[in-house]
Formats: C-alpha cells, structure tokens, sequence
C-alpha cells in the first residue's frame, strides 16, 4: 500500500510539473482575440474602448512590445500625453532602438512645444538611420521652430538628396531660400515643384512671393489665382493678388479683390493702403483719403511712414498743403528719411506766408547731407532769405 501512495504521489507532482510547462493556449487565444478587437477599434478612432482591451493584454504580458506600443498610441490619440510618454518609455526599456517609440516621443514633446526635447529624439532618429529622408525632415521642422533656418535648410537638402522626388522637402527647401534672400535657388527648385505637382497649392504661394520680389505681377496674378482654382481661399495670397493688379493698373480687378477681403473681415493696414492707392490712380481722392486714414488708424506697421507720406502725396495734389505737412511730419516721426524733410518744406513754402517756416525745414534738410534736392533747397534758400529782407525792409 505504502508503495501504491509513493507511486501516485509521484505521477500527481509529475503531472503538475508537466501542466505548468504546457502552452497557455487558452490565454493567448484570448489575448489574440482581444487584440484583434482593439485593432479594429482603433481603425474605427475608437481609442477609449481600444485601449481598455489593450490594457487587459499588456497586463497579462507587459513586455510585449506590440502591446505597448498600442496603449501609447492610444493615450496620444487622446491627448493623454503623460501617459502616452511613459508607455513609449516603457516601448524603449524593452527596445532600446525602437523607431515608432522614438519618433512618437519626438511628436509629443513637438506638440507641447518642448521643441529641445523633441530635437534630442529627432535627432536619435538620423544616428540609427542616415538613408531615411522622413528622419532628416522632422529634424528640419524642428530647426525651423528653433530659429534656425540655415541647420533647417541642411536637413531638408538631405532629405531631397535620399529622395529627388519628394515634395514637401522640395517646397521647404523653396520656402527657405525665399526667406533668407535666395531668389535664383527658390525659383529653381520651386520649378522643380511644379514640373512634379503643377496644382500644388504651397508650390503656387511660393511662386507667387518670388514673383513678388521680383516685381513680375503678371506672374504673380497668374499664380495666385491658379491656386484660387484649386480651392485656396488664403487671405494673404488674395492681398498679393489684390497689389499685384494695382502694380498691372488693372485698377478694377485691384479693387475688386481687395473690397472682398474688407468685406470677410480679413482687412488689415496693408488692404486699405493699396486700396487706397487703386482709388487715387481711378481718380477717386475721397476714396482714397477714406482707406488711407483707415490703414493709418489701424496703425501698428512698419510701413507707417509710407502710409502718411502717400496720404501726404494726395493732398498735395489737391493742394492741401497744411494737410500735406502734417503728414509728411508724421512719415518723418515714423522714419527719419531726408526726402520728408524736403517734403515738410516744400510744402511750408506753398502754405505759409511767414517763410521763415519753410526757411527752418529747408535748413534743416541740408544739414541732413542728402544730396537729392540739395541745390533746389540752397538756391530756395538764398531766394527766401532775399524775401525775409524786403519784408523787414
């Protein structure tokens, strides 16, 4: 008897010892399902639900990587960024070199501006791979948010370099080369562009803003109002096309377009001042005096001076010369340029009867050392002071 309870003691540990080594297929069967449900969830953008499955899989088996990953996606979908990191830090105890890991914490910490911190990730990215162009790019926007064009400028001509067909590092690279200056490089690659994609609606704004610096208005107009054919209901652009048609004279179109602007609510300083130039060119002066004195109360630009000095200019030819004083005073305020000076006298001399008001101003634009209307003014001046004489006399 004794030897029967040994023996069947022994079949019941072996048996036990063989039942832990037996494949939970009941579980992983069940994990498998849950999975694919949660998969199905996030196809649906149903992260809640999803990520409450997920998290039954991960709790079962926490060092799965798929499952990780999954809760973290799930938390970033959310905006629960905490979370998302800690899941993505948890991804790369389990691998170090894991991409979707790296490059998921460089787009959270992206989108709370921590812009150093995702720079470090970004930059993980290029060391493990320096062939895969996407890695160069988000290093590029990043240099942008940074204030730095020039490194920007360098990792998106890498990335045209992996990759001579790819757009967006094409339209980057133009945008750069506008912004600092290098018109002949944007317009090539801005060619390129549109060789590739002629509808591109950024390939259209960049063109029109090298068309802009290069005061071809035609090519201008012609841009813009493709990328108007194409859906763009952009603003700016449409205030590019609205100068560009006052540079055309084309002065109907030009107040065409820039009184839809003023009427969605969309005006700024700059769609008053060149609407206002549309008018005093089609010889509508109270018009033009209306949106001129608008772009001056919405102030705030660094064109003030021009805005006064052209309010300035129609008063003159309507001979308002105190009004034009004023001013051409006011544009001086704005910006010590010598041609105001010259202007404030001129326009002295034709108002005031007392010329030794025009006498100071002409005075004081000599000393300035601006040679344009230096030998009109010290001739006006001889000629005043002759006057000031026999009115004494």
């Amino acid at each position: 008897m004794r030897i029967f309870l040994y023996t069947c003691c022994f079949w019941v540990a072996s048996f036990g010892s063989l039942v832990g080594q037996i494949p939970d297929t009941t579980g992983q069967a069940k994990r498998q399902e849950l999975y694919a449900e949660a998969l199905e969830l996030m196809g649906q953008y149903q992260y809640e639900e999803a990520q409450k499955l997920l998290s039954q899989c991960y709790i079962e088996k926490s060092k799965n990587i798929d499952f990780i990953l999954k809760v973290a996606y799930c938390n970033a979908q959310m905006g629960r960024y905490p979370d998302a990191k800690l899941f993505y830090g948890e991804a790369l105890k389990v691998d170090s070199l894991n991409t979707l890991a790296i490059s998921a914490l460089g787009a959270i910490y992206e989108q709370e501006l921590n812009y150093r911190k995702s720079f470090s990730y970004y930059q993980r990215l290029i060391q493990m791979d320096t062939t895969n162009g996407y890695f160069f790019k988000r290093n590029g926007y990043l240099a942008l948010r940074l204030g730095d064009p020039l490194v920007a400028l360098g990792y998106f001509l890498r990335a045209y370099e992996i990759s001579s067909n790819d757009v967006e590092a094409m339209l980057q690279i133009t945008n750069i080369f506008l912004s600092v200056g290098q018109l002949e490089e944007a317009e090539k690659m801005a060619n390129k562009v549109n060789f590739l994609d002629p509808n591109n609606i950024k390939n259209l704004h960049n063109r029109a803003r090298l068309y802009q610096k290069q005061k071809e208005y035609e090519q201008v107009a012609s841009s813009v109002n493709r990328a108007m054919q194409n859906g763009d209901t952009t603003n700016y652009y449409q205030m590019l096309l609205g100068v560009a048609y006052v540079e055309l004279d084309s002065l109907d179109e030009a107040i065409s377009t820039l009184t839809k602007i003023i009427e969605r609510k969309k005006d700024n300083e700059y769609t008053h001042h060149y609407l206002a130039i549309a008018y005093r060119d089609r010889g509508e002066i109270e018009e033009s005096i209306k949106h001129f004195q608008i772009a001056i109360e919405k102030g705030a630009s660094p064109k003030m001076h021009a805005f006064h000095e052209d309010l300035a200019r129609v008063y003159v030819e309507r001979n308002q010369h105190r009004k034009a004083l004023t001013h051409f005073a006011k544009a001086y305020e704005y910006k010590e340029e010598a041609k105001y000076l010259f202007q404030m006298a001129r326009s002295a001399d034709l108002y005031y009867k007392d010329k030794s008001i025009a006498m100071r101003h002409y005075k004081k634009y000599v000393a300035s050392g601006d040679p344009k209307y230096r030998s009109y003014a010290q001739d006006r001046i001889k000629q005043l002071k002759e006057v000031l004489h026999f009115q004494k006399g």
